[in-house]
Formats: C-alpha cells, sequence, structure tokens
C-alpha cells in the first residue's frame, strides 16, 4: 500500500548512515568547528566543492586566535587622553588666502609629478540603501558624470586634477594611480563597472604609464556567536564579513613596489560613500610637504558632545581615534571661546606618505582587531536559517586608524563639514546621510562655489558643477557678475 512504502521510506531514509565530511576537511577545520560540516550529507557535489574551497581557504587556528585576543582590546582610559595639540591641528578656514594658494601649489606640483596616489575603500554594500549592488555604484541622480555613481564622479574629479597639474606643468604627464579596495561581495560588480569609468574618463592605461585604476580585495573573516563559535551562514556556507577597513594594510602590502616604481610619495584614503571628498585634495598634500608630516587625519569640528563620530586626540602622547562615548566627562569640556575642547570629528579622510606606510606594513601585518555585536543570520540546528532581530554574534573588525599611533610627524587637517563632508548611508526615509542631503550637500556646496566667484546665487536654487569643469570652484570666473534665480548645470 501507499501507506507501507512511504513508511518504508521514511525508515530508510531516517535510519541510513549519514555520509561523514571527507577526513582531511575534519582535520582541517578542528574539534571547535566540527559543526560546521553538521549538513555535509544534504549537500549537493557542486555545493560540496564550493563549501571545500571555502573551508580550506580559512585558518581556522588563527580565527580562534583572532576572537580570544578581541576580547583584550580596550578602550583607552579618560586619563590618559588630551586633544591634538594646536600647532598640529591646522585649521583650513584660519589660513589665509595666500597661504592656502601657496599649500595647493605645492600639491598640484606633486600631482604634476605623479607623486600622488588615491585609495577608496569600498568594500561595502548598498543593503542600507535598498540597493543590491556595492554603495560605489549606486546612482546619485545629479547626472554631472556619465555613469553617474559615486565612483564616476570621483573619477572626474581625479581627470579634473590632473588637467590642474598638467595646465601649472606643461611638459608633464600627470598620472594619478586609483587604488580600489573592493572585498569578495564588491569584487565582481566593481570591476565590470570599472570599465565604464575608466571608458568614460580615458583611465584605461593608453598612455603608456601602466593601468591607472588598481582593483584589490581585502579579506573576510568568519562571524561568531558570542561564546565564539563559528556560524553558517548556509548549509554550504561560513558566515563571514569584510575585515574592516583597517584590513587595507595586509591588502596594499603587493602594490606597494609598484607604487614605488611609479614614483608615488603620497596616498589618500578615503571612504566611497562620501559625495563632497576632495579626491587627492592638494591642499592636504601641499600641507604634507610643508610640514613633512608622515600622516594627516581630515577632520570636521564637533560642535555637540554627543555627537556619533569618533574623536581624534591623543592617546598617552600619541595620536589615535575614540569613540564619543569612551570620553567620559571629556566629551563636555569646552575651551573659553566655546569650542569643545575635543572637536575633531573623524571623517576616514586620511593622507598617508608612502614611506611611512612602508614602515610597517609586511606580509603577516595586521592590526588588532575590534567585537561588534552585530544581527547576523545564521542556520541553526534544525537547519532553518534564523533572521534574528536583535544581536546574536560578532563580526570582528580591523580599524583603518589603528596606525596612528606609528606616525611620527602627525597632524590634523580641519575642514568646513558642508564644503568636505556628507556620507550616502542611510535610505531616504532616514532623513540623514541619504541621498537627498547628499544632492542637497553638492547643490550647496557648487553655489558656494560661484558665490565666491563673485555670483548672486537665489534662495533654494539649485547648482551643479561638473567635475569636467571644477574641482574645487575654479574656472567659473565668467560667473562673477551673473544673478542665478534657477536651477543651473554648469559644464
Amino acid at each position: 500500500t501507499i501507506l507501507a512504502i512511504t513508511i518504508q521510506l521514511f525508515l530508510a531514509i531516517r535510519f541510513s548512515p549519514r555520509m561523514v565530511a571527507p577526513s582531511d576537511l575534519l582535520a582541517h577545520v578542528g574539534n571547535d568547528n566540527v559543526h560546521l560540516l553538521r549538513y555535509w550529507d544534504e549537500l549537493s557535489t557542486e555545493q560540496r566543492d564550493e563549501f571545500r574551497q571555502q573551508l580550506l581557504s580559512l585558518k581556522f587556528s588563527g580565527c580562534s586566535s583572532a576572537f580570544a585576543s578581541s576580547a583584550l582590546v580596550t578602550a583607552p582610559s579618560p586619563a590618559n587622553l588630551s586633544p591634538v595639540p594646536d600647532e598640529r591641528h591646522v585649521v583650513k578656514k584660519d589660513l589665509s588666502n595666500e597661504e592656502e594658494k601657496r599649500l595647493k601649489d605645492l600639491g598640484v606640483d606633486a600631482v604634476s609629478r605623479g607623486e600622488v596616489a588615491v585609495l577608496v575603500l569600498a568594500g561595502g554594500q548598498a543593503t542600507r540603501l535598498g540597493c543590491a549592488q556595492p554603495k560605489g555604484m549606486v546612482p546619485l541622480g545629479l547626472q554631472l558624470t556619465e555613469c553617474d555613481s559615486l565612483f564616476c564622479l570621483q573619477a572626474g574629479r581625479i581627470d579634473r586634477l590632473q588637467k590642474l597639474g598638467k595646465g601649472k606643468a606643461p611638459d608633464s604627464s600627470p598620472h594619478i594611480p586609483w587604488l580600489v579596495m573592493t572585498s569578495r561581495s564588491t569584487q565582481s560588480d566593481t570591476a565590470a563597472h570599472m570599465e565604464a569609468v575608466k571608458a568614460t574618463h580615458g583611465m584605461g592605461g593608453e598612455k603608456g604609464e601602466g593601468e591607472q585604476v588598481m582593483l584589490f580585495s581585502q579579506e573576510d573573516i568568519p562571524a561568531f556567536d558570542t561564546q565564539g563559535k563559528l556560524l553558517l551562514a548556509a548549509k554550504n556556507k561560513v558566515a563571514t564579513a569584510p575585515n574592516g577597513n583597517g584590513g587595507l594594510y595586509s591588502a596594499l602590502h603587493p602594490l606597494l613596489d609598484q607604487l614605488t616604481a611609479l614614483g608615488v610619495k603620497y596616498v589618500h584614503v578615503y571612504c566611497v560613500d562620501n559625495v563632497l571628498v576632495k579626491v587627492a585634495d592638494p591642499l592636504m598634500v601641499g600641507l604634507a610637504i610643508d610640514k613633512g608630516a608622515d600622516c594627516i587625519a581630515k577632520a570636521v569640528k564637533r560642535e555637540d558632545p554627543s555627537e556619533k563620530v569618533g574623536v581624534i586626540c591623543m592617546n598617552e602622547g600619541k595620536p589615535t581615534v575614540v569613540e564619543y562615548s569612551e570620553l567620559g566627562e571629556l566629551a563636555q569640556r569646552s575651551l573659553p571661546d566655546g569650542r569643545l575642547e575635543y572637536r575633531a570629528g573623524n571623517i576616514a579622510n586620511h593622507l598617508f606618505a608612502l614611506d611611512f606606510l612602508k614602515s610597517f606594513i609586511t606580509p603577516d601585518f595586521h592590526l588588532p582587531y575590534h567585537r561588534a555585536e552585530k544581527k547576523i543570520a545564521f542556520v541553526n540546528e534544525e537547519g532553518e536559517t534564523e533572521k534574528p532581530t536583535s544581536p546574536n554574534g560578532i563580526k570582528l573588525e580591523q580599524f583603518v586608524f589603528d596606525v596612528f599611533e606609528k606616525s611620527k610627524n602627525f597632524y590634523i587637517m580641519e575642514v568646513e563639514r558642508k564644503e568636505e563632508f556628507s556620507p550616502l548611508k542611510n535610505p531616504d526615509s532616514a532623513g540623514t546621510d541619504c541621498l537627498t542631503t547628499c544632492r542637497r550637500d553638492i547643490y550647496n556646496a557648487h553655489a558656494g562655489w560661484l558665490v565666491k566667484a563673485g555670483a548672486t546665487v537665489g534662495e533654494g536654487v539649485s547648482i551643479r558643477v561638473k567635475p569636467s569643469r571644477s574641482y574645487d570652484g575654479e574656472n567659473l570666473e565668467e560667473f562673477g557678475q551673473m544673478r542665478i534665480d534657477q536651477d543651473k548645470l554648469i559644464c
């Protein structure tokens, strides 16, 4: 009967011996992680091959030690903190026009000599924006460049800056290498998109300088439950995540010799999601040259003691970044003029001397891991995928600024938030750090360029200036006597 056949099938499946994972895999994962293989007998041949490849790529003893050592990373004591000295805290708006021009000229000269490279941290997906693509590919709706993405906007600024370098030194052939750090989840899509970006902005290396755009990937590290046990994202996949923006240093090692051969002396590191970023900012480069700085961190002035942004300061006399919540009562301290004493807000925008990077980056170099409690989807013991509503696990991250303490000549360069910092992090429903606010900040910044050139811009008028026309407000003199009362795109 049908019932009898069904019972026989059930008994055959229920009590048949489960297929044991290969002995080499069992030995590789070790006793502490054998739970990762509990669904091996349910996997297809293709799934087993994929799973085997991932498992063999992971260094399980290193994962365990990273989790254990991360528990020892603690916040600095407020008693050991102090502000960065005023003589090392350069405020852009306090520079005279003559001094600003002198420093910019130094930077543009360095660009004309091919001494400046840029490195964009682009390992993140745009999932918080509701997009299934890398954040650097998100369409901005600005039409400032042909492909309208963050990557293309930054490429346009690089192209314009190279032209400024050529204009200052007509016999030069300025070439700004652009290093793009992806993650495993963004690498393929980013590589495809960058082909369109390179074609639009002539970055294919056709001039004989070699490939201008260099893609490389940071490592992934497994995610853990709160007890340090690795999690499965699927029955044939360990849950992993990129190892933090500080993963750039070990990932960068294979490219150091190439940068040296190109004559690079400075590397500008920034996050892909800042729509106002001044890529390879000649003012910051000029400051580094003038001061002999090996590390410069851009900052914005914190006005609110509770603003959720890292604070650049000194810990036992060495530069660092601490969370605002770790300052304790120091967060409230004000100077006689009303400014916060700890006012340097970190915006993940840094300039490093290449010699500084080469002084500590080795094949085995990595920074301490910090713990971040996260909501991590995982496969439970019943074989079902759970999507928790509260943090259930730990991701380990390295922080890019943890190398600041190695600097021998560190400076802060404080810039105006409205001119240089507008990150794209949230959906429009959040109302902050979203596409709407990023577009608004572009309009306002570009309107400010016109006003500085002598124009009058009506209230609420949207101004857009293509990067091919201007990098930082130059080349707009023809609008000096105009009154602009309608939205305008300047090409």
